[in-house]
């Protein structure tokens, strides 16, 4: 099994265009001994035009000085007709775009940057618009203020005053943040990012400032949204916090466009391309992370896959009131609360369960159910009261249903697979009172890496609403860990689903439904799977949704406090709801939680998307 980076150069020209298809001029080595340097990648390949290199004339580092740029990790060129595997990645360079060659086997290799060259070619406007959707805000001028007869004015509140970031990312890291201060002059990155640079107009900044890591974070979820990898962005912070995106300069190019109305940044013209070794290091870490998930694919994993989560709800009185979570337990106990920050006040509305992880979801979802059952006992236990979930059942209140994966690298690929096959279907079946959760929350491959190594997935709501949520939810995640090089489908990726999204709009999302379970049937591990899959999808497939307002307790079979006396549990089970042991009567699918239920389920056909799935177990 390869497992191979490869990278491929389209040559960018001054005015924005895009630099055609892969295999075009341009196409330059990634590095490697007896193949073009790095540093040197601008130059013409296999005969193209030549262009200057990209550090600047004759392999100019950043800043102007005269040096040559490092190589990069030896890698293989990539040329057109060169097999590729479905384990490869190819980093497109510069405003490259993809031909979309398929491998031997049927599949495709992983693209890093596949939005460059749609991005190349997007007008300032258009950006902001799409960056929009997502709740970005970008550019140096407001629409509001055009519509108003106000166009050429900053926004006052951002203008030049507040303080301009230049920002760096490469795929799921920030490689560099250092604040740019008007000036006159052209500016560089510090050696080290260490020591401020009056001259230069550019100053290091500390990963540790709050500020800076909420910059990060945007520019990195900007990246994201715009389908880039690896990219340089300029954003500034107003003296109130907020923020916005003005300049963006893709990796391989020589010039920053604008990404919204009002036009660059004058300071825009002092920065420099980095030199290569800004990126080199990055480069060989995804090298690295390519090899070891072909080599997990491929059954050498030094360590099991491991799924686990920490989905939100509320406990609401009879009259709607939302009761505080403290009651439950403490911020780290197996069923507990979650802080919300509400001005200067910390508070714990939000009940939170934290099972320990498993290797297969059907036991994740057992134990989930009996940590569900102990909140019910601690927290509702008077008549009238109910657990709600789903995406926003309080207005005002998002819940999420954050998924733990470990056992595997986090990659943007893995992230795409997880917006397509499990965001875009939750979101056709969430009610229509939890589209108001995005874009603040719910964005695309909104992610955390963990202490533990692994990392967990974000975007989705809480999907506690119906055990057949929990089980689409714990299972499609599970498979796309195993499986994203297999799953060609990412709808998530295209700006009109993407769009769709956020907005709530069911019927165009509904559009991308037979292709996804079209490519969920090609993954190796589908058949284990498809009996925690196929019922959900059938439900979405057929127009069904859920209801956050009803009590979760009567779809997970949970007794409460109106039903009459309920079986004490053991003594000790309370201490044990989150660990290993296993229920015999819910193994045996006797309760909707079980694997044996889904089966049943999956079994009688479109029997369940009649009736609505979501009100039952």
């Amino acid at each position: 099994m390869a497992g191979r980076l490869w990278l491929c150069c389209g040559d960018e020209g001054e005015d924005g265009a895009d630099g055609g298809a892969v295999g075009g001029t341009g196409m330059g080595a990634y590095g490697g001994t007896g193949r073009e340097a790095y540093g040197d990648m601008g130059r013409a390949a296999e005969g193209g035009t030549s262009r200057a290199a990209y550090g600047g004339t004759g392999g100019t580092a950043e800043g102007g000085t005269s040096r040559e740029a490092s190589p990069l990790p030896p890698a293989e060129r990539w040329r057109p007709g060169t097999e590729l595997s479905r384990y490869d990645a190819v980093l497109l360079w510069g405003g490259a775009r993809w031909g979309g060659w398929t491998a031997p086997d049927g599949g495709s290799p992983w693209v890093l940057n596949a939005g460059a060259a749609d991005a190349a070619a997007m007008g300032p406007e258009r950006m902001a618009r799409r960056l929009g959707h997502a709740g970005i805000r970008a550019g140096r001028e407001d629409a509001e203020q055009r519509q108003d007869g106000t166009s050429g004015r900053a926004d006052e509140a951002f203008g030049s005053s507040g303080r301009l970031y230049w920002i760096g990312v490469f795929h799921l890291e920030t490689l560099w943040t250092a604040r740019v201060r008007p000036g006159i002059g052209r500016a560089s990155l510090p050696a080290a990012l260490a020591p401020d640079d009056a001259a230069s107009g550019v100053a290091a900044t500390g990963a540790q400032d709050p500020e800076l890591r909420r910059a990060g974070r945007l520019v990195w979820r900007a990246a994201y949204e715009l389908g880039l990898d690896a990219a340089e962005l300029l954003v500034r912070v107003a003296d109130d916090g907020r923020m916005r995106l003005e300049g963006l300069r893709l990796a391989g190019s020589r010039i920053f466009r604008a990404v919204g109305p009002g036009g660059l940044p004058p300071e825009a013209e002092r920065l420099p391309p980095p030199a290569a070794e800004r990126w080199a290091d990055a480069a060989a870490r995804l090298a690295a992370v390519v090899r070891a998930e072909a080599q997990r694919a491929g059954g050498q994993a030094d360590r099991p896959l491991r799924l686990g989560a920490d989905p939100e709800f509320l406990l609401l009185r009879a009259d709607g009131r939302v009761v505080s979570a403290s009651r439950l337990g403490g911020l780290h106990s197996p069923v507990g609360s979650d802080v919300l920050v509400a001005g200067q006040s910390l508070r714990q509305p939000v009940g939170e369960l934290r099972p320990e992880p498993a290797e297969d979801p059907e036991e994740l979802l057992r134990r989930i159910r009996r940590l569900l059952a102990l909140a019910s006992r601690r927290g509702a236990a008077e008549p009238g009261m109910r657990l709600a979930a789903g995406g926003m059942p309080v207005p005002g209140i998002a819940l999420g249903g954050h998924v733990h994966l470990s056992g595997l690298e986090l990659t943007t690929r893995l992230l795409r697979a997880l917006d397509s096959y499990a965001a875009l279907p939750l979101a056709l079946a969430e009610d229509p009172a939890g589209r108001g959760r995005r874009p603040r929350y719910g964005t695309l491959g909104d992610s955390r890496r963990q202490p533990h190594g692994g990392f967990e997935y974000r975007t989705l709501p809480s999907w506690l609403v119906s055990p057949a949520a929990a089980r689409y939810a714990l299972a499609v995640c599970l498979l796309a860990a195993e499986d994203a090089a297999w799953l060609a489908e990412l709808p998530a990726a295209e700006p009109e689903y993407a769009q769709a999204y956020y907005a709530g709009d069911r019927e165009r999302m509904a559009d991308c439904l037979p292709r996804l379970r079209a490519s969920l049937r090609t993954a190796p591990s589908y058949e284990k799977h498809a009996s925690l899959l196929e019922p959900f999808l059938e439900a979405v497939e057929a127009g069904k949704s859920w209801d956050e307002k009803a009590d979760l307790r009567l779809r997970w079979g949970i007794p409460r406090a109106e039903d009459g006396p309920a079986v004490r549990p053991s003594k000790g089970s309370e201490e044990r709801a989150g660990g290993r042991q296993v229920d015999q009567a819910r193994a045996d699918g006797r309760h909707p939680a079980s694997g044996a239920s889904a089966r049943a389920e999956a079994a009688s056909g479109a029997a369940g998307a009649q009736t609505n799935l979501f009100e039952r177990g």
